[in-house]
């Protein structure tokens, strides 16, 4: 008998040995991936009871607080401050006056204006009444008809009619138009060297004090505006992208009508809509849960840094959009900037059959469970789903209350489709399981091929 060398006699147990080893394989693979319309459970395998209930599918985002009440106040009219009856900390109520500068200028010109009004409006009456001479009258002879008979009386003369011109009456109706305009300005700057609360609220800075010089805005008064910036300034600081804050030589907040802007990933944001129900966490007070309601969604995005979203879209590049929510519980203890975390209901169903989302497989209008028949068998199934939940599905047809369904066993991250990530047997995991560098077959988890 002739004896093979050493060399080939080993890499002839190792080819009968990889015989061998894949044929098993591919029977664990086919076990492992088998589901049929009928195959036995394993012992691993989960099993959820078909239940009634809730289903509820939400997204989260991030945001901060404003409130659309907050105001950074300016006078209209600038000047020397002359009063300051606010400190930070105060709480002032709508219409308070909370500064004064000086006013002297702004009254001596109103002076001057109404002076010119009165003239302008003297002028116009007397062009109304005419200047130009009357023409006159018609001389009488005859009577009335014609007749010629010395005997009749003669016509009256009339009297003289006013004529007016209507290019004297046109300027002077604009030249008092002018005037009133000028009234109306000079009126509006001395208001405005009063500053007023347009709200209610609580004084959070005040820049300056009596004796210094404050800058006017000129707009058309205090109370619009403050109201103009109150809108501006409000629109700003809650955009949670910007980080801004509220300006003006005295800032009112207010927690009345408190609001949240909120960013959501732009997966997350197409299933956001206005009139949506909603949750607001603050960040600094964990056990704070606040109701709110979805206002509006931006179709701008508002960023592209790092995603805050609740994960579907959120990624080192993930653009953002912002949505802003009107809190809907009691607000007076919240104050502008508190960073909170928001999570939007987008979808429920109530007193809905529901299973869990893992035992649901497939897409869109094709997706089936594995059903647990009496005997411990299961039945690929299909059935409908509605909600689709955070952690379970609604189902609305294909299942009845208190059947059971198999739970998937989920391969580990072994990236080999194998459960713990090792094959079949105890051929160990990782690297070098069909050979290493050296071009040996089949080695093992620590060692090297099968030795003759």
């Amino acid at each position: 008998m002739k004896v093979l060398p050493r060399r080939r006699r080993a890499a002839l147990i190792n080819s009968v040995l990889g015989v061998v080893v894949l044929a098993g394989v591919g029977g664990a693979y086919a076990a492992v991936h088998d589901d049929g319309s009928k195959s036995t459970g394993s012992g691993t395998a989960r099993v959820a009871t078909v239940t009634k209930g809730t289903v509820l599918a939400t997204v989260s985002g991030s945001g901060t607080l404003a409130s659309p009440s907050d105001a950074g106040l300016d006078f209209t009219t600038g000047g020397t401050l002359t009063k300051v009856n606010v400190k930070p900390g105060d709480k002032v109520t709508k219409g308070e006056v909370l500064a004064e500068v000086d006013d002297t200028d702004a009254k001596a010109t109103l002076q001057q204006d109404q002076a010119s009004l009165t003239a302008a409006e003297a002028n116009l009456t007397k062009v109304e009444a005419g200047e130009l001479p009357a023409s006159s009258g018609t001389s009488g002879g005859g009577d009335a008809t014609g007749s010629g008979r010395g005997t009749q009386a003669a016509t009256p003369t009339p009297s003289p009619t006013p004529t007016v011109d209507a290019a004297q009456l046109a300027q002077a109706q604009a030249q008092v138009t002018q005037a009133q305009n000028a009234v109306d300005a000079a009126q509006r700057a001395v208001d405005g060297t009063t500053l007023k609360a347009p709200v209610a609220g609580t004084v959070a800075s005040v820049s300056a004090a009596k004796g210094d010089t404050v800058s006017g805005t000129g707009g058309s008064g205090s109370g619009a505006g403050s109201g103009a910036g109150s809108s501006s300034n409000s629109s700003s600081n809650s955009s949670s992208s910007s980080g801004g804050s509220l300006s003006g030589f005295i800032v009112l907040t207010n927690p009345a009508g408190m609001q949240v802007t909120a960013d959501f990933s732009e997966a997350d944001s197409l299933k956001v809509k206005a009139g949506q129900s909603a949750t607001v966490t603050l960040n600094a007070q964990s056990g704070t849960v606040l109701d709110a309601k979805v206002l509006s969604v931006s179709s701008l995005p508002v960023s592209s840094g790092s995603g805050s979203g609740s994960g579907s879209g959120s990624s080192g590049s993930a653009v953002q959009y912002a949505a802003t929510l009107q809190i809907t519980s009691d607000t007076s203890q919240l104050r502008t900037g508190l960073s909170a975390s928001i999570q939007v209901t987008t979808g429920s169903a109530s007193d809905a059959l529901s299973v869990p989302t893992a035992a649901v497989s497939g897409t869109g209008a094709n997706r089936t469970v594995l059903l647990v028949n009496p005997d411990g068998s299961t039945t690929r199934t299909a059935v409908t789903v509605g909600i689709e939940g955070d952690s379970t599905d609604q189902i609305t047809s294909g299942l009845a209350e208190g059947q059971q369904v198999q739970i998937p066993t989920v391969a580990s991250a072994g990236s080999n489709g194998f459960p713990s990530g090792a094959f079949p047997g105890g051929l160990g995991g990782g690297a070098g399981r069909f050979g290493g560098a050296g071009g040996g077959v089949l080695r093992g988890a620590g060692g090297g091929g099968a030795r003759g």
